[in-house]
């Protein structure tokens, strides 16, 4: 099996990042910003909006801007708090929080309308060529990938792929299994998808199931021509959960 480890332009990205983190941390400590804000520089939601920029950067919209509004979303009613001039209610995420399937809903419509080339950042071809190439074994056709903050591809040349395990958070994994064969029965992939994007590329005759759970995200089967062959006893099947994400099957 092959790992396609970070694209050159991640360690650009990565640099980008720290260098943004480490400006507002430095106005925090040196009271350029209002000594009231500096609280919200210390909570969960500023790493969102950080992870938002890292992933605009990339020109992953869809995954940018979720974390950009979900992060945006929980810093509000702490400015309301740092400063109660605003008049922002105190049970703020309480009642607005509809609010985030609205624009959930606005981003997966602008994703179908502009279509998959503009909306997840440019042309897939391109950004697939984009990594960079090591080499290491497989366990017995077993796979298992770790991506946080992280851009994987993974080719399995194995002459029979087991099934495996993908945990993806704040990061992007593209499983190619296209140089492989599926072993007699059902074979498993299970996926845990958080803040990040999992492509799976699929020859056109496997007979594919995707059964995952998401939350604000989705298992989106993309591949043009979808069969079943009926003289296979062989499938795979997808499961997991995706949360503010995206899993994709694709030939």
């Amino acid at each position: 099996m092959k790992h396609m480890h970070h694209p050159k332009h991640h360690g650009t990205r990565f640099s980008i990042i720290l260098i943004v983190v480490g400006l507002v941390f430095l106005a925090v400590n040196t009271g350029l910003l209002p000594t009231i804000y500096q609280p919200l520089f210390a909570s969960w939601p500023i790493w969102l909006v950080f992870g938002g920029i890292y992933f605009l950067l990339d020109c992953s919209w869809f995954m940018g801007l979720s974390l950009l509004t979900v992060g945006t979303f929980y810093i509000i009613p702490q400015i309301g708090h740092a400063n109660p001039a605003l008049n922002i209610p105190e049970n703020f995420a309480h009642l607005y929080w509809p609010a985030l399937l609205v624009v959930a809903g606005i981003y997966f419509i602008l994703s179908k309308t502009f279509g998959k080339h503009c909306w997840m950042g440019g042309n897939f071809h391109q950004r697939f060529e984009k990594f960079n190439t090591t080499t290491m074994n497989s366990e017995d056709g077993f796979l298992n990938v770790n991506a946080s903050f992280d851009s994987r591809k993974n080719i399995v040349i194995d002459p029979i792929f087991k099934g495996g395990n993908i945990d993806c958070s704040f990061g992007e994994v593209v499983l190619d299994l296209r140089k492989t064969t599926l072993q007699e029965g059902k074979t498993i992939l299970n996926i845990n998808c958080k803040f990040g994007t999992v492509i799976i590329l699929v020859p056109s005759d496997w007979n594919v199931q995707l059964q995952g759970d998401s939350a604000f995200g989705a298992f989106d089967d993309s591949r043009y021509s979808p069969t079943y062959n009926s003289n296979s006893s062989s499938s795979l099947l997808i499961q997991g959960k995706c949360s503010f994400g995206e899993v994709k099957l694709r030939d």
